[in-house]
């Protein structure tokens, strides 16, 4: 029997989902989900500190941003940040306004306050958008996927409040779940609360009915302005030719940015006997024996991770592959998916 036939009768029940459990007879286990059900993700404690990490790395030298990524302060390229703004009328003012919108010539002529309005608003802003869906809540080195995602949303988190660019957050569990607007001091505080908030528990029958990344993202369509930012985190188990095509009608409208989560096991079994995967999504479990089995899931595994990237690079989108074990330093390098694979089968 091949080893592809092997790897499709094996993990027939994975095509939506390559999440799994790996138990090894008491040895090797999944990261206590069940106990840390209404704990949160990141502590407060966790949150400060990996401020403090965050901080220093986004202090060394970085390589040049291209005109799309430029920030709003310092030398601008972009065409889509930065003033531009055509004057359309002005209003009486009202409490929140910002001062800068005041229109100081109406009230010195009626002596009383103006907010100037204007037709477009083409300053950026960014989406960051963090999957905490069940698949995402798995690991087996350090950390679960859920907890690596919201770490690298606090990266981006760190840079919109350090550049004061605009950003919202938006949490995926059983529901899209979105911040206020945020600005400048206190934005990554705020965001990293909500992404750090305990995940629903994780049953079945929950499982069956998360929303689809496609929903979300059509959802969100008519919501993003030109010029905007949207940064995926996920693992995209469920990315298909659809995402593409919504992926694709985005990009002339936003940046759109795509970070993959992947935990070791997923692309390499440990080398432990008895190892048995359990699917999120049905009750069937299967256990590795054998050399045979072992070769098979490591095909099947480079073969899947490799279709989904596919799915992003056709919407014109360069992931960027991030592991559960590494730091956030090895992220900072915005390393592409290309010298991710070489990486990974190098190590296999």
């Amino acid at each position: 029997m091949s080893l592809i036939r092997l790897s499709q009768q094996l993990f027939k029940p994975f095509k939506t989902s390559i999440s799994a459990w790996m138990v090894t007879n008491g040895f090797l286990k999944p990261l206590a989900i069940d106990a840390s059900q209404n704990q949160p993700i990141l502590s407060a404690e966790e949150i400060r500190l990996l401020a403090d990490d965050l901080a220093q790395l986004t202090n060394r030298i970085m390589p040049n941003l291209t005109p799309s990524e430029a920030q709003l302060q310092g030398e601008q390229s972009s065409f889509f940040t930065g003033a531009g703004l055509e004057y359309e009328e002005s209003r009486p003012y009202e409490m929140g306004d910002e001062i800068r919108r005041i229109n100081w010539r109406l009230m010195a002529k009626t002596g009383k306050a103006y907010t100037k309005l204007f037709q477009e608003e083409r300053q950026e802003n960014w989406l960051i958008i963090v999957d905490h869906r069940a698949s995402m809540r798995f690991g087996t080195r350090k950390r679960l996927k859920a907890t690596q995602a919201t770490r690298i949303a606090g990266y981006f988190a760190w840079l919109a409040q350090k550049a004061s660019i605009p950003v919202v957050g938006a949490r995926l569990t059983d529901k899209l779940d979105k911040t206020p607007l945020f600005e400048g001091r206190g934005a990554y505080s705020h965001l990293m609360e909500k992404f750090s908030e305990p995940c629903p528990p994780l049953t079945l029958q929950a499982n069956q009915h998360e929303p689809h990344l496609n929903d979300v993202l059509l959802g969100l369509l008519p919501q993003i302005q030109p010029g905007s930012r949207l940064i995926l985190i996920s693992d995209f188990h469920d990315i298909n030719d659809k995402t593409t095509e919504i992926l694709a009608a985005l990009q002339p409208v936003a940046m759109v940015k795509a970070i993959c989560i992947q935990d070791p096991s997923e692309l390499k079994l440990p080398e432990i006997e008895g190892l048995q995967l359990e699917s999120l999504n049905t009750p069937q479990t299967f256990t590795i024996d054998s050399i045979a089995q072992r070769n098979a899931y490591q095909a099947w595994s480079k073969n899947y991770h490799q279709h989904l990237q596919s799915y992003l690079q056709k919407a014109g989108i360069e992931p960027i592959i991030m592991r559960t074990d590494e730091p956030l330093s090895a992220f900072s390098c915005f390393k592409p998916a290309s010298s991710t694979k070489q990486e990974n089968s190098g190590a296999s």
